[in-house]
């Protein structure tokens, strides 16, 4: 083995070359990364928005750190082909890179509503983070009866908005999708309680609006609901969820299905190419069936699990999947497989006003656990759903 190929810096394939270049200390590393940063945390941005980080903690790595491990970084590059059968990747700087193993790291693009005025806010990354504070200060700079959010979404990017408006006392307004938050995978129970945290707050909920408009040309005037009333703002949170981008990896012949279709080793159909972090569907032996993770501890893991296989120490993925986030303080976890459509049975095992519990069992097997408010069985819940797998 003399080069691998990364495709994606962030923490995925940062810790992927990071483990290699301490397994073998002359093969040639090359990652490739479309932003011009070094890796940063984005489990620390909500922080760095609150004020709670400085930014320059955000970033977890220097440029020079790079030159320090002899791993080549090209920054502001994107791949735009892949050859399969004479290994190489072709990068939009014209460049051919030729290698031994190959490691898809590529992170979920999120999804947007598309052809938005200032005033809508996205947070994909640390520049996203710099243009929200710098929204958030123009904000504060209208009359007060001007200073009102809207949110839209109800999953882990519109809980940071959430939190993020509150702790700087804009009034703000959360437009659903569904029933409430998470719809597609809570049960009514943990929706009214996340409901009833936000209402609590002072944030108000509005639910079943499948297509919120943001209304203005130029700077954002409000959100336009379906029955025609506009909701008036003038900074719009968007919090959508988000998809893997593969119809690139399709184009060069990469098998995908929900994400890019590997093995528990990280292996491709193709010997020497690997996929990991975000764009990977992998089998999970613990759940005991193909999952996409998206979550920082999942993709520092597999960067060093796919690390070892490749320097020779076949290594599979041996984690409990935990995500784990808050509305207003009001903590949220989950973990594991809680797929609403794969389980067999669904037990609400803590059901209180201020509390949810929810257990997802498949074959008779714990393979997933949602806790809301009262998380005191987080590691017993793990536990056993590793023990099952």
């Amino acid at each position: 083995m003399e080069h691998v190929v990364i495709l994606g810096g962030g923490i995925a394939g940062t810790t992927a070359a990071e483990e290699l270049r301490k397994l073998h200390a002359d093969v040639s590393i090359t990652i490739i990364e479309q932003e011009n940063h070094p890796l940063y945390s984005r489990v620390l941005l909500p922080h760095y928005l609150k004020g709670k980080v400085p930014r320059e903690k955000v970033f977890l790595k220097t440029w020079q750190w790079y030159l320090d491990q002899r791993i080549e970084i090209m920054a502001g590059v994107r791949a735009e082909a892949i050859d399969v059968a004479n290994r190489f990747v072709r990068t939009s700087e014209g460049r051919e890179l030729p290698f031994d193993a190959l490691i898809i790291a590529g992170g979920g693009e999120l999804n947007t509503l598309g052809g938005e005025p200032r005033g809508v806010s996205y947070l994909r990354g640390v520049d996203d983070a710099d243009e929200a504070l710098m929204l958030l200060r123009e904000l504060k700079m209208r009359p007060a009866e001007e200073q009102r959010a809207i949110v839209i979404g109800g999953g882990f990017i519109a809980m940071e908005y959430i939190n993020f408006f509150a702790h700087y006392t804009v009034p703000c307004r959360v437009v659903l999708r569904g029933n409430g938050f998470w719809s597609s995978a809570l049960s009514e129970h943990s929706q009214g309680v996340l409901a009833r945290k936000a209402i609590e707050g002072g944030v108000g909920v509005t639910t079943n609006e499948p297509a919120p408009e943001v209304v203005g040309e130029r700077e954002v005037e409000g959100v336009r609901l379906s029955s025609g009333e506009v909701l008036p703002c003038s900074l719009v949170g968007v919090g959508i969820g988000m998809h893997p981008d593969l119809s690139f990896y399709r184009e060069c012949g990469i098998a995908i299905d929900r994400g890019i279709a590997v093995n528990e080793y990280f292996e491709t159909a193709h010997p020497g190419i690997y996929a990991i972090g975000d764009c990977a569907e992998f089998f999970d032996r613990h759940v005991g069936r193909n999952v996409v993770y998206g979550n920082w501890m999942n993709a520092q893991t597999q960067g060093r699990v796919v690390a070892k296989t490749i320097a020779g120490e076949r290594t599979a993925f041996d984690l409990v999947s935990s995500y784990t986030t808050n509305l207003l303080g009001l903590h949220i976890v989950f973990i594991g497989d809680v797929d609403r459509r794969s389980a067999d049975e669904i037990r609400q095992t803590v059901e209180t006003e201020v509390a949810s519990v929810e257990e997802f069992y498949r074959a008779g097997n714990l393979v997933g656990a949602v806790l809301i408010g009262d998380i005191s069985q987080r590691a017993a819940l793990t536990a056993t759903i590793k023990g099952s797998g």
